[in-house]
């Protein structure tokens, strides 16, 4: 499946309620997906089909260089083993909400931008055998209702927690955010750091991402036009469907400085794809500030630890499900 089919099937549903298609949305979020992926990736499809993939990472380091107080631990309560897969009233609009199987802590799979619950799919039933996981579709994805007002990484987390909250799903937590979705985990683990006892980054955007993609230099080519539109097309909320200010919320992660020694594995694509006719000084200027991206993404934990893959796309939860999936599992008691 080629990456614009990926986008496209992605929607499908295992629950009640019509599918979100995208249009003209659709074709932007490849171009995202594009610019934060690999020029190596490989077929989503297949790698669901195999999710015993095994993957080498290029690097594996630890951040040792900041020094913040302990993550304090969570005491366990009561929590449910029910399977959830329905939609919940949470302030006037029905989201989508997954959860499945049983464990001391749950696991909580955040999507990238554009995104849903779908695009976990290889991920949780191995997770599930381990640990309770939820997943869910925010407000203008999947089969949720459409979003009804602006939002910002603050505000989805702050809407996710009251998501828990309502169907009875306490911590501790282990946040796993993919993309933009990595930011939205961030700042649910700094806002929520008395029940968040890991965290997973899974090649996800860095805080700098949307001013970069806006400053690539107008050279004529159809890439950097489609890419520079994003900064007037996509990037306000009136023009995508989560009506997220991407400029807005990823300034508010700039203000996240530190996760204390919140244990953290940061995995990353090596290389992003880019569109064929952009400038090589292009394509290096974006992969140079990804890749220091990661880095401040590490410096937020002092046990954080960082995964680089080679042989992989941005959506690397079913490029390579068994590094992603040994990741999260490492975390869980």
């Amino acid at each position: 499946m080629n990456p614009i089919d990926s986008i496209r099937h992605r929607t499908t549903q295992p629950s009640s309620g019509q599918p979100r298609t995208s249009g003209r949305f659709g074709l932007v979020l490849l171009t995202i997906a594009l610019l934060a992926g690999t020029a190596c990736g490989t077929d989503p499809t297949s790698a669901a089909d195999s999710p015993t993939t095994t993957s080498t990472p290029a690097v594996d380091q630890t951040n040792t260089t900041s020094v913040a107080p302990p993550t304090t631990t969570v005491p366990l309560i009561a929590r449910s083993t029910a399977t959830i897969d329905e939609h919940v009233d949470i302030r006037g609009v029905r989201v989508h909400v997954r959860c499945v199987g049983h464990g001391d802590t749950t696991v909580l799979l955040i999507a990238g931008f554009g995104g849903d619950s779908t695009s976990w799919a290889s991920i949780e039933p191995s997770v599930a055998d381990r640990a309770r996981v939820c997943s869910y579709d925010r407000p203008g994805t999947g089969t949720s209702d459409p979003a009804t007002s602006n939002a910002t990484f603050t505000t989805q987390a702050h809407e996710l927690r009251a998501l828990l909250d309502t169907i009875g799903e306490p911590g501790p937590y282990v946040a796993v955010g993919h993309s933009f979705g990595g930011a939205e985990a961030i700042t649910f683990a700094s806002l929520f750091a008395d029940e968040v006892t890991g965290l997973v980054l899974v090649d996800a955007s860095p805080t700098t991402w949307p001013a970069a993609l806006c400053a690539v230099a107008e050279d004529g080519s159809e890439g950097a036009a489609m890419l520079r539109g994003l900064c007037t097309g996509t990037f306000p909320p009136a023009g995508n469907d989560e009506r997220l200010d991407v400029v807005a919320a990823f300034a508010e992660a700039t203000r996240i400085v530190s996760l204390g020694s919140l244990p953290t594995a940061v995995i990353t694509a090596s290389r992003r794809e880019t569109p064929p006719d952009l400038a090589t000084s292009e394509v290096e200027r974006l992969n140079e500030l990804w890749n220091e991206g990661q880095q401040d993404w590490m410096a937020l934990s002092t046990t954080a630890h960082l995964v680089t893959l080679d042989d992989t796309g941005h959506n690397i939860q079913t490029d390579q499900p068994a590094l992603v999936i040994d990741e999260i599992t490492r975390l869980l008691p």
